[in-house]
This record gives structure tokens, C-alpha cells and sequence, in this order.
């Protein structure tokens, strides 16, 4: 009986069911396909008109790095060859975001709570290491544990390895028989990995490829003699030097 409550104690809390359904667009009135297309376009135009007010105002001078006499004198495109070149990138950018848009399967939504507790499993089995770490570092996790388990029982539990009896409350629907479940500290942890570190990790991706393929794209313009002289790299806002 002893050996059956302690696996009973040390299972991991059930994965919760889940069904899939597109998900909404973000503009109930306009189609995320249309919006991941000009999206970026509009918000392109937007910001470039701050910093065209900031250059025609002279606004934040001490800010500059270069004076407008200085850009005045190397600028070597004109203002209808910069807006040229920067319509002909986004005719492309929009050209491959709808090529995209048709190629990529719809979003579906409803699996968060489920990959949620993926992860929340992961955290749980992560803490059956804690007590031969601790070992060897010379501490008995097993004696820890014993001795705040009714101080600070969650804290006793991870030192355990994750033995959490306690915590096996919720009812399992089929039969009504209990079973184990997640603390609210692993399901924080679980949800902050889920939703802040993946996310984070994924845009910082993004963003160094981004930037990676933009600074060399950028460096062979300027190395490249028929694109320079073209002006072809005046699709930047600070042109030609």
C-alpha cells in the first residue's frame, strides 16, 4: 500500500485535453493575410514621416550625428530616387508576404493550456534532479525536505524531487478518483517560459536574421559599383555618402 501512495504521489498531473480552431484575426474587420502584408508597409511610412518631421524641424540637433549642412553636402540622391527605390522593396516585401500567406496553413488556437502543462511536466521532472545535485554538493535533500515540509511545504516538496502528495486534489473526470496536480509556483514558472522566454528567444532570432541579411544586403550595395552608381542604395533614409 506504502509503494502504491508513493507512486500515486510522484505521477505526473494529467495533460489537459484540448481542441484546435482558427484563430480570429487580430482586426475582427480586416483579415490578418492583408495586414501581414501591409502591415509592416504602413508602419514603414508612419515612422519614416516622424523622422521627416524631425530632419524638415530640425528637431533633438544635439542628438544628430551629423549636421543637416553635412548631409546636404554627400547626399547624392535625390528625394523621388529614395521613394523609388524604397516602393520597389515593399512591391517585393508585399509580393513574397502574400506568397506566404497562401503557402502557410491556417493559425490554430486553442492548444495554450495544453503546451502550457507540457511545460509544467518539464519543470516537475527538472526537480527530480534537485536531490542528487544536492547531493553532491554534501546536503541530504531527503533530511531538508522532512524538516520543512510543514514550514514550507512547496519548498519541501521540489527538494524532494518534485513529491508533491498534497497537491493530488483535482478530480479526474472519467471515474472521480484524485490525481496529482500541478503546484502554482511550477505552472508560473511554466506559463512564463510559454508565453515571455519562447517569445523572447524567437523575436531575438528574428531579429539577428534580420539585421544579418539587411547589413550584408546594405555592405554589397555600397561594394557593388553599378549598384552604387545607380543609387540603388539610397533605400535607406541617411543615402549615398
Amino acid at each position: 500500500m506504502m509503494a502504491a501512495n508513493l507512486t500515486a504521489a510522484t505521477a505526473l498531473p494529467p495533460l489537459p485535453s484540448y481542441s484546435l480552431t482558427e484563430a480570429p484575426d487580430v482586426i475582427s474587420w480586416f483579415p490578418d493575410f492583408y495586414l501581414s502584408a501591409i502591415g509592416p508597409v504602413i508602419a514603414y511610412w508612419i515612422v519614416s514621416f516622424v523622422f521627416h518631421v524631425i530632419d524638415v524641424y530640425d528637431l533633438f540637433p544635439q542628438y544628430r550625428l551629423h549636421t543637416p549642412a553635412e548631409i546636404a553636402q554627400r547626399n547624392r540622391a535625390t528625394r523621388f530616387e529614395v521613394f523609388r527605390d524604397v516602393i520597389v522593396q515593399q512591391i517585393i516585401q508585399i509580393g513574397m508576404a502574400i506568397v506566404l500567406g497562401y503557402t502557410d496553413p491556417p493559425q490554430l488556437t486553442g492548444r495554450e493550456d495544453y503546451d502550457v502543462a507540457v511545460w509544467a511536466t518539464r519543470v516537475r521532472l527538472a526537480q527530480r534532479a534537485l536531490p542528487t545535485i544536492l547531493g553532491l554538493l554534501g546536503i541530504n535533500a531527503a533530511t531538508v525536505s522532512k524538516n520543512m515540509a510543514i514550514s514550507h511545504p512547496l519548498l519541501a516538496g521540489a527538494l524532494a524531487g518534485g513529491y508533491y502528495p498534497f497537491l493530488s486534489t483535482r478530480l479526474d473526470a472519467t471515474d472521480g478518483t484524485s490525481v496529482p496536480a500541478f503546484a502554482a509556483w511550477e505552472l508560473m514558472v511554466a506559463n512564463a517560459i510559454y508565453y515571455v522566454l519562447i517569445p523572447a528567444f524567437q523575436f531575438g532570432v528574428a531579429i539577428c536574421a534580420l539585421d544579418t541579411w539587411q547589413y550584408f544586403l546594405h555592405r554589397g550595395m555600397h561594394m557593388n559599383k553599378w549598384l552604387y552608381s545607380k543609387s540603388f542604395s539610397s533605400i535607406h533614409v541617411s543615402n549615398l555618402p
